[in-house]
């Protein structure tokens, strides 16, 4: 399946907002993976933007979940 530009750059963002987040609560992606369920490799993909489709929104109430922040929170890019 091909994205368009907008998609990408916001899943790239989304990325950079989850690691941000991840980082200022100084949780390394070894631990976020224990908490969550979700492999390591996968989250370093979410976190570089270049993962997409369901399995990237099946993770993120995870993912909001353990770096204990509201699911919009991670959408917030300002």
């Amino acid at each position: 399946m091909k994205y368009d530009k907008k998609f990408i750059t916001t899943c790239i963002k989304l990325g950079q907002n989850i690691k941000n987040k991840r980082e200022n609560r100084q949780i390394t992606i070894k631990q976020l993976s224990k908490i969550t369920g979700i492999r390591k490799e996968y989250l370093n993909k979410i976190e570089l933007g270049t993962a997409y489709g369901v399995m990237l929104e099946k993770h993120l109430l995870k993912i909001s979940t353990a770096l204990k922040v509201k699911l919009v929170d991670l959408f917030d890019f300002h």
